[in-house]
């Protein structure tokens, strides 16, 4: 992928050049009270949806001269793919919300693709922020500028149906043995799948996390720090899980949603984003922080992640101001934001807020997530970072085939992944 992306920006870049000239020589078209467009992309749905269009008529009212677009592109499997087509080929969004993992994709030598932010801010952003790691994740980029402004924070958290608990006669487990002992001792009695995983990659990372002494990938040396013994013992713990039927790889409901599976009594258990809790009606729902391998600090660790708004610099001034000006308004407006998607905040003033803090303590999710949060990590971003969340997802999704080689597929894992780090 990074070698077609890099291909394709070559060619944009030099069409735009010829065509079109740069934004220095083309002077500041569309600035002042001249009308400007920008289009934002999401894959929001319902009331998230809703709340984004009401925010952009809130500024669009206040801003006459600018028309804000909103994009629904439909299902977010595609939406990554879309996005990078789009800019690639000079006609994307001006923002879109996504990980810092994505952006990184597009800080690629001699292109100059990533809106910076602070270049149209004259406000202390990096002191609004809740922690200083959310500064570095939105900043590291070969040119250090904040290409990524958070706005909301979810983790991993375990989702239990109770009552499939309590009729096999298990307790919730605390940790990854007791987890595996759990699942199959209620599809044995049940004959309901134990465990299901949102997300394979981040459940893959967190396990490479726990095991492996905090270490992913090996900056220093560029390449991966997970092709060992330690790593391949716990794929191998998975695969036997996924081999015996209590461990599933892909939801059973149509939406491809374990929210639906839990909700149908197909699975006891899976793990989710805090985030998913409004689409669970579980009459009987335990909500609790991941499993550990110990109490030891980064064996007993958490993953958190967060979304924010990344904008793109189309050239043209006056869409550059406006979207960052947008995007500022957008995260003044976080305490909304964040109670619709029932997610953590990522700002100071709003961890203050008596509103956002009486959400926190009546919701089963944010609770646990509040406790898990001080062990938790976020995933690193670097260059071929996009491409291991592929293979990881790939390689746990592969224990379900018969043919599986545990040993084989984390090796030609790690290769793909060095290879994607050398920019191969």
């Amino acid at each position: 992928m990074k070698k077609l992306l890099l291909t394709l920006l070559s060619i944009v870049m030099v069409c735009s050049l010829v065509a079109c000239g740069s934004k220095t020589d083309e002077g500041t078209a569309g600035t002042g009270d001249s009308p400007v467009t920008i289009s934002i992309w999401h894959t929001f749905t319902e009331g998230q949806e809703e709340l984004l269009n009401t925010i952009a008529k809130e500024y669009m009212d206040a801003h006459e001269n600018v028309t804000v677009e909103v994009v629904n592109t439909g299902a977010a499997s595609e939406f990554q793919g879309k996005v990078t087509d789009s800019v690639i080929n000079g006609v994307g969004p001006n923002m879109i919300f996504e990980y810092a993992s994505f952006a990184k994709s597009f800080d690629i030598e001699g292109t100059d693709y990533l809106l910076s932010f602070e270049d149209y801010w004259d406000f202390d952003y990096k002191a609004t922020l809740a922690s200083e790691g959310l500064y570095k994740e939105g900043t590291n980029f070969s040119d250090g500028k904040l290409h990524v402004a958070p706005v909301y924070t979810a983790g991993a958290l375990l989702f239990c149906n109770q009552d499939i608990f309590d009729e096999a006669g298990v307790a919730v487990p605390t940790t990854w043995a007791e987890l595996k002992e759990a699942c199959k001792t209620i599809y044995e009695k049940t004959g309901v799948v134990g465990l299901s995983i949102d997300s394979l990659t981040d459940f893959a990372q967190l396990l490479i996390y726990q095991c492996n002494g905090g270490q992913i990938v090996d900056l220093d040396k560029n390449e991966v720090a997970f092709n060992n013994e330690k790593v391949l013992e716990w794929l191998k713990w998975w695969e036997e899980g996924v081999d015996a039927g209590y461990f599933q790889v892909a939801a059973q409901a149509a939406d491809g949603y374990n929210s639906s599976d839990i909700n149908n009594g197909l699975i006891a258990s899976y793990i989710g984003s805090s985030a998913g809790i409004p689409y669970l009606n579980v009459e009987n729902l335990t909500v609790v922080r991941v499993p550990m391998m110990s109490e030891k600090d980064i064996e007993n660790a958490g993953i958190i992640w967060t979304r924010g708004a990344i904008g793109f610099n189309t050239g043209d001034e006056a869409e550059n101001a406006a979207t960052a000006d947008f995007a500022k308004y957008f995260i003044e407006q976080n305490e909304r934001w964040v109670l619709e998607l029932n997610a953590n905040t990522p700002y100071k003033a709003v961890t203050e807020s008596a509103t956002y803090q009486e959400h926190v303590a009546s919701d089963k999710a944010l609770s646990a997530l509040a406790e898990q949060i001080p062990y938790s990590f976020v995933a690193p971003v670097f260059t071929g970072v996009t491409e291991m969340r592929t293979e990881l997802s790939a390689l746990m999704k592969g224990a379900a085939d018969p043919n599986f080689d545990a040993a084989t597929a984390l090796t030609n894992c790690a290769n793909n992944v060095n290879a994607a780090m050398r920019g191969e």
